[in-house]
């Protein structure tokens, strides 16, 4: 376990928004981090709690006190993996609590999980294959947007997880 206290300062230009930046922020928290093994089996884990917040701004005094921008209260991640004589297999969750778009804390994006599942074979000595599936339920999670509120046209520029992939692997040593 970590607990933290933060402050840092940011000075900047928005290029998107054609906004400058002058402010403080702060945030307190705690970092868990555990592993636990039974056999061939082990499960890690872990999860951030944050209080952060907005703690000076010289341009926009307004938003003291706002969270700030896609900062989630909680982010986690739950890893599952069961080991064979040639071999592992396993499930990821890796997700985090609702946030605001922006600095205004108008807007919010829902919290998330995305389950991805892995697994890999020694086929011989100098040979493996592995399969990979990400985001396996196509979780909808959205990461960062421009606006701060829901314009009259009704339409936000977003970024969001990106939708189920899946990858499979031949690797030969020499």
């Amino acid at each position: 376990a970590t607990a933290f206290y933060a402050q840092t300062e940011e000075q900047n230009f928005e290029a998107t928004s054609q906004t400058f930046f002058d402010r403080k922020y702060e945030a307190t928290g705690i970092e868990l981090e555990s592993t636990y093994y039974v056999g061939r089996f082990d499960l890690r884990g872990s999860v951030t709690l944050t209080d952060a917040k907005i703690a000076e701004d010289a341009i926009s005094p307004e938003l003291e006190g706002n969270t700030p921008r896609r900062q989630p209260d909680v982010l986690y991640s739950l890893i599952g993996r069961y080991s064979l004589d040639s071999g592992a297999f396993g499930v990821s969750l890796v997700g985090a609590s609702e946030a605001y778009a922006q600095d205004s804390n108008d807007l919010t994006f829902d919290g998330y999980t995305q389950v991805n599942l892995f697994a890999s074979y020694q086929l011989s000595q100098n040979l493996s294959a592995s399969i990979n599936v990400n985001n396996a339920f196509d979780a909808v999670g959205i990461t960062e947007a421009e606006e701060g509120s829901v314009p009259d046209n009704g339409i936000i520029r977003a970024r969001t997880l990106t939708g189920r992939s899946t990858s499979v692997s031949l690797r030969y040593q020499f």
